[in-house]
């Protein structure tokens, strides 16, 4: 089937079910951290709503009002298309008790103009904006970051006097965007101006079992407090996830208490950020799954407080940063020259960052290949007892493969 008819079809089928069943909508958009973010909030409304949200990467024209009709993703497969569309019929003619209250859509901004269509099509009542990178991901498809940050700017002003919105508090663009709205705003980060504050973080080890290593942290809001900690869960990019789903649980009437309840069920999106035990008693950070210099430089932070014998780094170029990408490139590598023992730099792109390396720390073993599947075998050499490995990349790089070849059968 040809695609504009798909969403066409599905643009007014979505609309329809909108209306029919009026659930609240929450959108969840920003340049990074949109998945975690969507997933912790679906995680903290479960429990006292009846929830769904788009699953995978279904957050683009085709992708969320696949959601809204509770279809399937049919790719290629004409019979899976035409079983969508009498599905979303079914569930608009035949009205069910079943259908979410609240939905929380992921919504993609990966080119000019999607935001708007996504936002138009839901109209959300909540918005989330998680943070946006300098540079973000998909720049190049912009004119500049203004235009980047001009295409998120559409949740907010779309919003009115009774929604709310949440922003990310320490990230100034996002921070920033409180100006282009009426609707309420809650903020939530690690600086005082916060409204929902998180303080006393902190890695909270297991030992040489890594595989269980989580964080603690606590969150304040209008004059009280909450513990929480979790185990499995861990790293600052989680934390922003779990405090924006505090705030969006805050804003429906729920409380610390009951949303630090919640968060114990709450599980990282595969691909992102966790150990997993590697070939020959190493272990391995597994962030596969994307990659953009904030995220990054995040998953370098983390692994420079844990220590092992070797600190081996295999990073995926990042792709879609337009004019930027050279120096983004630079910037990365100059983070990994202060605390890598091996780093293996994957893609065009990344042969900058290798560049980088080299000339800050000749000490540290350099390679360079042009794709995962060149760069997997030497991975699978290289690794030694105690080794501590790092694995990132934009999606396009399948940086999975090398986790594949390393991991523990």
């Amino acid at each position: 089937m040809k695609r504009k008819f798909i969403q066409y079809i599905l643009k007014y089928l979505s609309q329809l079910v909108l209306w029919r069943y009026k659930p609240l909508v929450i959108g969840v958009t920003g340049s990074v951290g949109k998945t975690s973010t969507k997933e912790a909030t679906y995680t903290v409304l479960k429990k006292q709503f009846k929830a769904e949200r788009n699953v995978f990467n279904l957050n683009t024209e085709i992708g969320m009002p696949l959601t809204i009709i509770q279809g399937k993703d049919a790719k290629r497969n004409v019979f899976l298309w035409f079983y969508n569309i009498l599905h979303g019929l079914r569930l608009f003619i035949f009205k069910t008790k079943n259908y979410p209250e609240v939905l929380i859509l992921e919504m993609s901004e990966d080119k000019p103009g999607m935001t708007k269509y996504l936002v138009d099509l839901s109209r959300p009542k909540i918005g989330v904006i998680t943070s946006i990178g300098n540079p973000p991901v998909h720049l190049e498809y912009y004119k500049n970051i203004n235009h980047f940050i001009e295409e998120i700017s559409y949740l907010p002003q779309r919003l009115t006097l009774d929604d709310k919105l949440i922003l990310n508090a320490d990230n100034p663009l996002v921070f920033g965007l409180k100006e282009k709205t009426t609707a309420k705003t809650i903020t939530y980060g690690f600086e005082e101006k916060a409204d929902v504050k998180i303080s006393n973080y902190k890695l909270v080890s297991a030992g040489n079992d890594l595989d269980k290593i989580g964080m603690s942290f606590r969150l304040e809001y209008n004059g009280s407090f909450v513990p929480i900690k979790l185990e499995g869960i861990f790293g600052k990019p989680q934390v922003y996830a779990l405090a924006a789903a505090a705030s969006v649980g805050l804003s429906l009437g729920m409380n610390l208490v009951e949303i630090a309840e919640a968060m114990k069920d709450y599980q990282i999106p595969s691909g992102r950020t966790k150990f997993i035990p590697g070939i020959k008693d190493s272990w391995i950070l597994d962030d596969a799954y994307n990659a953009c210099p904030d995220s990054v430089l995040a998953a370098l932070d983390l692994i420079k407080d844990i220590p092992a014998e070797r600190k081996v780094i295999a990073l995926g170029a990042m792709k879609e940063l337009g004019e930027l990408s050279k120096q983004a490139h630079q910037i990365i590598g100059e983070a990994i020259a202060e605390i890598a023992d091996v780093f293996i730099a994957v893609g065009e792109e990344m042969a900058s960052a290798k560049d980088v390396v080299r000339e800050k720390n000749p000490k540290i073993e350099v390679f360079w290949f042009e794709n995962s599947d060149e760069a997997k075998e030497l991975v699978k050499k290289l690794v030694k007892k105690g080794d501590l490995i790092l694995i990132k990349g934009s999606r396009v790089m399948e940086m999975e493969r090398i986790t594949a070849e390393i991991k523990q059968k």
